[in-house]
């Protein structure tokens, strides 16, 4: 090897390892981002749905609700590059509200459910609770016909409900209204996400993140203000007196971790994001642990280490089942390529 290629090569081996350590620091800081942010908004709900507090569930998420909107339409004025397919939705604006609505009422829904659990449950217990969403999400997916039924998910599946399983039933303080209030949340969550994938792939408008944000907001805080006035009573106007700026700072971390979630899926491999997830729900039962004092049983624990495993083998077999389904498809588009006659 010649002294030029020697360097060359030395050179793009430097360069590799500064893409890999770029890469690296790049997933780290995401990462860390999205889990600090995502642990403070569940930390910060279950603060401010105290009874000396603000504990007004539906005024809560209505405030989530207009902030997010208002910080929408003001980051679209400010950089309309970060919402690329607005131009679409705007000219098909009718058709996308009649689309986005029952998604937006099924969000509005969700979030009143979760805020309002606050208030009777502790956040690690309805941390356990949300770990069943994938075999909630599987369940309505088969029945749609968007999955296909396979007894290893079934196998996987069930090692994360006899995590769930445990935790429920090594809760100190069960309390039933908050469990059940929990579990409507995540049907309704579920259902909104299911809905929304079948709605926006059937109308081809293939929104980008903050787009649909932005028009989905409005649509979610609608039906909150109707419910917001229904509840209307003189202490809500006086606990909001006393604790705006708490929720203004609240509201706009709710907004923050909308954009972070959008940019963690955008720029993190699949593994990376499952990773992060896993150590978000452990950091999120911790502090509930050291900032509330929740009490967490032996068992809790155990059944949390068994809801993390089945979470991690979930993963894993949909990752395998992704790169077979990219496998498979790769011979049909070269065999699709045109001929290049010379």
């Amino acid at each position: 090897m010649s002294a030029t290629e020697s360097s060359r090569h030395a050179a793009n081996e430097s360069s590799s390892l500064l893409d890999q350590f770029a890469l690296v620091a790049e997933t780290c800081a995401i990462g860390a981002a999205y889990i600090v942010t995502s642990a403070g908004l569940i930390t910060f709900n279950k603060f401010l749905m105290q009874q000396d507090r603000f504990p007004h569930a539906v005024h809560l998420t209505m405030a989530h609700m207009a902030v997010t909107f208002v910080l929408s339409l003001s980051l679209y004025f400010v950089a309309p590059r970060l919402y690329p397919s607005m131009a679409k939705a705007t000219c098909e604006w009718t058709t996308l509200v009649k689309y986005i609505a029952p998604l937006g009422f099924l969000f509005a829904l969700s979030l009143y459910a979760s805020n309002q659990a606050y208030a009777y449950s502790s956040v690690a217990f309805l941390q356990f609770c949300k770990e069943g969403n994938i075999a909630i999400v599987f369940a309505m997916s088969c029945c749609l016909g968007l999955q296909n039924f396979s007894w290893m998910k079934t196998a996987v599946l069930s090692v994360v409900v006899i995590g769930c399983s445990l935790c429920a039933n090594g809760e100190i303080n069960f309390v039933l209204v908050g469990f059940l209030l929990q579990i409507f949340s995540q049907v309704c969550e579920c259902s909104k996400n299911l809905i929304g994938e079948i709605v926006m792939s059937g109308a081809g408008m293939k929104l980008d993140v903050l787009t649909f944000v932005l028009f989905q907001a409005p649509c979610s805080l609608a039906p909150l203000l109707v419910a917001g006035a229904y509840e209307w009573e003189p202490a809500v106007g006086r606990d909001f007196m006393q604790m705006w700026p708490y929720l203004l700072a609240n509201a706009s971390i709710a907004f923050f971790l909308n954009i972070l979630i959008a940019l963690t899926i955008k720029r993190l491999s699949a593994l990376a994001f499952v990773i992060i997830g896993l150590v978000k729900d452990s950091v999120i039962v911790a502090s509930s642990a050291l900032i509330f004092h929740d009490p967490i049983a032996q068992q809790q624990k155990i059944g949390f280490v068994i809801i993390m495993a089945g979470i991690a083998m979930w993963s894993r077999l949909k990752m395998r089942e992704a790169s077979s389904a990219r496998r498979e498809r790769a011979p049909l588009i070269s065999r699709k390529q045109p001929e290049v006659k010379v």
